[in-house]
């Protein structure tokens, strides 16, 4: 009965923190030649109780539509500092060889943005399906970007 009641729980919460997390504010259908970006509207909670870095993206999800393998695509990802301290970008990794990032080493003052630029290279025919970690010294200080959209044959 223990195991039972815990699921349940469990259940629920996952449920809860993915309603959280798959609100979106506007989502653009993808074009021939150019990968959509959804915009989210989740942002940290208490952003006025932030006493060091925070990091805060306006998009946390791109579609890359449908590619051609061979095709390369480049998406600037805005993430802003709406902390009271400088941010500093630790380490910005991904899962696989077919996305590569480019991102800034300096500290990024409060109130300031900046980009990382994503770049995926399609090798493959099938669903894309790809994230990018961002690590940093923010009170939030792991963010998941995620990537999808299609690769067809030549």
């Amino acid at each position: 009965m223990k195991r039972l009641i815990i699921a349940v729980i469990a259940i629920m919460m996952m449920g809860v923190s993915v309603a959280q997390t798959s609100k979106t504010a506007s989502k653009a259908p993808a074009s021939a030649g150019k990968a959509t970006v959804t915009t989210t509207t989740a942002k940290p909670a208490a952003a006025a109780n932030i006493t060091g870095a925070e990091i805060s993206f306006e998009k946390k999800t791109i579609d890359y539509g449908t590619l051609k393998v061979g095709d390369v695509r480049t998406v600037e990802m805005v993430y802003t500092n709406i902390g009271k301290k400088p941010l500093l970008l630790e380490n910005v990794t991904t899962n696989c060889d077919c996305t590569e990032v480019e991102w800034s080493r300096k500290p990024l003052m409060p109130g300031k943005s900046d980009v990382i630029k994503v770049t995926y290279t399609a090798k493959n025919p099938g669903l894309i399906s790809k994230w990018v970690t961002v690590m940093s010294n923010a009170e939030t200080d792991r963010v998941i970007l995620k990537t999808s959209g299609k690769v067809e044959e030549k």
